[in-house]
């Protein structure tokens, strides 16, 4: 069961989405809430073109952004303070300079779930899509993801994107082992030109979770419509609240992990998105 979970704080709409979503999450669990803030040195002091004059330019650039990421970690601390206790949960701070993906890999090993808005970075005022750092934390942290959107959707059903891969069944097993489905309504889809290949897919995926207690339907899509295109409908009409992510499609996982509709789902995420490789 769920215990510890790791929010990545930042001040972007998806930054505060995360931590609603890590606040409701652990009232539903009684699990414990850190919050982590910082400043990526590798991405203020990254080298920069030029002539002569640039090296000046650069400290001064360096010393800006260092000086913006300070007071936003100062003010995120503050107010995740004042949450937590708003929230009743004891506030749990943790902080670094550095190199965030090291940072995130030891912050995690000692935590169940680590949740971050999809644009949370921690380069001072510059914001930039995250599905790149995204990308490079699933790899490197044994723990589950969820990426939350700028705006969280007020449904609490669960829509599990499903294709009987082994990434696909062992994100379905992690799901269900946190206990973040219990009391849901959860509907399990497979997405493939055979109705009856998607059929037998959903159907062992719905049998597992209803064996663990859960309340699950399967529900099989004939299609040959891009998968994300997709699975963004079926949010929408169904009224999902979180997408559990395996691997979908035919390609190999890397791909379809890193590729453009995982891209196109972290970065605009149409609800929250729990990945686990």
């Amino acid at each position: 069961m769920l215990k510890r979970i790791l929010v990545l704080l930042g001040e972007t709409p998806s930054s505060v989405s995360a931590r609603q979503f890590a606040f409701d999450l652990a009232r539903r669990t009684e699990a414990d809430v850190a919050g982590l803030a910082g400043i990526d040195l590798t991405y203020i002091e990254a080298p920069m073109p030029g002539g002569i004059g640039t090296t000046a330019y650069k400290i001064a650039l360096e010393e800006q952004l260092k000086t913006q990421a300070s007071d936003i970690r100062r003010r995120l601390r503050d107010k995740f303070e004042a949450e937590c206790r708003d929230h009743n949960i004891a506030f749990e701070w943790l902080s670094f300079e550095g190199d965030p993906i090291g940072t995130l890999y030891l912050a995690s090993e000692a935590r169940d779930l680590v949740i971050t808005g999809h644009d949370t970075a921690f380069c001072g005022n510059v914001h930039e899509q995250l599905s790149e750092v995204l990308a490079k934390l699933l790899l490197v942290t044994p723990r589950p993801l969820i990426v939350c959107p700028d705006e969280l959707a007020a449904d609490s059903d669960i829509l599990i994107a499903y294709d009987g891969s082994i990434p696909a069944m062992r994100a379905v097993q992690m799901f269900v082992l946190l206990g973040i489905g219990a009391g849901r309504r959860i509907s399990v889809t497979s997405i493939d030109e055979s109705q009856e290949l998607a059929a037998r897919r959903t159907a062992g995926a719905a049998e597992y979770l209803r064996s663990h207690g859960l309340e699950a339907e399967a529900h099989p899509i004939a299609s040959r419509i891009h998968p994300a295109e997709v699975i963004r409908l079926e949010i929408a009409e169904r009224k999902i609240g979180i997408l559990v992510m395996g691997s979908y499609g035919h390609r190999g996982f890397r791909t379809a992990l890193f590729g453009s509709t995982t891209n196109a789902l972290v970065e605009t995420p149409p609800c929250a998105l729990f990945v686990y490789h």
